[in-house]
């Protein structure tokens, strides 16, 4: 089978539905998986965002998968974080979760879980290399056979009871006047966060919950500035107090203040951290803040305020879940506890393993509502204390370039012209410490590259962000 269309990312499968992502695709790939699987224990959890291509995906899913021998638990349409939380609280090994994230509808994608978070690239060239072993006519599936081996679950119920033991709702609702808009772009979300909002004490609108006539979303699906202009004039006009959106798998979050401004995607982050380290000053644990090359610096200025380790790694999330594993085992083979939280601010996304394994805008969004609550003070106002760094971002479209050779000739030009150069995996940043950085990122999602800078001054993140830019398109030119 060609498999070229596809890209392989530590995000996952992800290809445009019906022409790359095609049924019989998807069989074959979740088939290569069972192969590939070695553990005795094959149970293994699926669930979907609602892209309206993802229904015929999830048969295939279900149909290679038991042709394998798994006995599957189906969540079906589900956030993201909700079915990563209901993974790990059942201790089931595996999960596929057919999702496109902020892609545009076009696309759709596996995203694929071991039994610790998601699979590595060592593991999905292995998948990948087994798809020429399958031949669809000797995995043939009795229709009886995925009934038998399919057990339906709503995971929301535990989800909102456990996140109810992490968060006081009783306390935030007796004290809760907020007004709130919300943005679920007709995504996952819309199945949780209304009714978590409502809980807290919230009062609730919402916009954009419904796909249009023809089935497509009713705005574009990254929860970012361009894409939120109805959710931000519908704060500012009405008056609300903030304003949420998220992806179609709601692992991001984003925010619009009461001013009806649009906070860049490390802010809320940066907000719920401030508010968590406060609550913790008193305490003695090692505190260690874990987040990507990507995220903003200003993580630093406020970790070195509370005397706090930060941790950078890779961008992807399953690089942050194996970090703060790794730390949270060294504090207990020590007998100590070290704390340790963060988030991909680069996103909107945060991650507290105390409660969810997994980048969740769902808790996000939670803990925004917490903090302005207890501060009893505006999110513009809020945002006002924050240490002030401003970024900028262009995009760079690559197809089906050789990734490896353009990120070497930059690199190279870059040392030329006299810059410390760090590479992470196919990442490049440079800058200098805690003023500035430029951030040259191939997309694990896309056929993009990424360049994402930031700086004390607008205009010279601007620069920077620019600059860099033309250099990466004059080398992919000369390709």
């Amino acid at each position: 089978m060609e498999n070229n269309n596809l890209i392989f990312t530590l995000s996952g499968i992800r290809g445009i539905a019906n022409k790359d992502l095609t049924f019989d695709v998807v069989k074959r790939i979740t088939i290569a998986f069972g192969l590939w699987y070695e553990e005795k224990d094959r149970k293994i959890i699926i669930g979907r965002d609602t892209r309206p291509s993802g229904k015929i995906i999830e048969k295939a899913v279900i149909e290679g998968l038991t042709s394998t021998g798994f006995e599957i638990t189906n969540v079906g349409i589900c956030p993201t974080p909700l079915i990563i939380h209901a993974k790990n609280k059942l201790k089931i090994p595996a999960g596929i979760i057919i999702t496109g994230s902020h892609n545009p509808q076009e696309w759709n994608g596996l995203k694929i879980l071991s039994s610790n978070t998601f699979l590595n690239s060592i593991d999905l060239q292995k998948i990948s290399s087994k798809l020429k072993e399958v031949n669809l006519d000797s995995y043939h599936v009795n229709n009886q056979i995925p009934a038998k081996n399919v057990k339906v679950m709503n995971p929301i119920p535990e989800y909102l009871y456990d996140l109810s033991s992490f968060i006081d709702f009783k306390e935030i609702k007796e004290k809760n006047n907020l007004r709130v808009v919300l943005d679920t772009g007709a995504g996952t979300s819309k199945l949780v966060i209304p009714q978590m909002l409502t809980d807290l004490g919230c009062k609730v609108k919402q916009i954009n919950n419904e796909f249009l006539i023809n089935r497509d979303f009713p705005r574009e699906i990254e929860p970012i500035e361009n894409n939120l202009k109805d959710l931000m004039m519908e704060v500012w006009q009405g008056r609300y107090d903030v304003g949420f959106a998220h992806d179609s798998d709601a692992d991001r979050m984003a925010i619009i203040g009461e001013n009806g401004v649009c906070y860049p995607e490390d802010v809320g982050l940066a907000l719920i951290t401030e508010h968590f380290l406060n609550d913790l000053s008193n305490i003695e644990s090692e505190i260690f803040f874990v987040t990507n090359i990507a995220s903003s610096l200003m993580f630093e200025a406020i970790a070195e305020k509370y005397d706090v380790h930060v941790i950078r790694t890779p961008v992807g999330e399953r690089y942050l879940t194996e970090k703060m594993d790794t730390l949270i085992q060294k504090g207990k083979m020590v007998q100590k506890q070290n704390i340790v939280f963060g988030g991909e601010g680069s996103c909107g996304g945060i991650m507290f393993p105390q409660f969810n394994k997994a980048r969740d805008g769902i808790f996000a969004a939670a803990k925004i509502i917490e903090l302005l609550v207890k501060s009893g003070e505006k999110i513009s106002k809020l945002v006002s204390k924050l240490p002030k760094y401003y970024s900028h971002r262009e995009k760079i479209s690559i197809n089906h370039k050789n990734i490896k050779f353009i990120i070497k000739t930059i690199k190279k030009e870059l040392l030329d012209e006299g810059e410390k150069v760090n590479q992470i995996n196919s990442d490049l940043r440079f800058g200098k410490e805690n003023e500035w950085f430029v951030l040259i990122h191939p997309s694990n999602t896309e056929p993009v590259i990424r360049v994402i800078s930031e700086a004390k001054r607008k205009s010279l993140a601007r620069v920077y962000c620019e600059a860099t830019t033309e250099l990466v398109k004059l080398v992919i030119s000369k390709l």
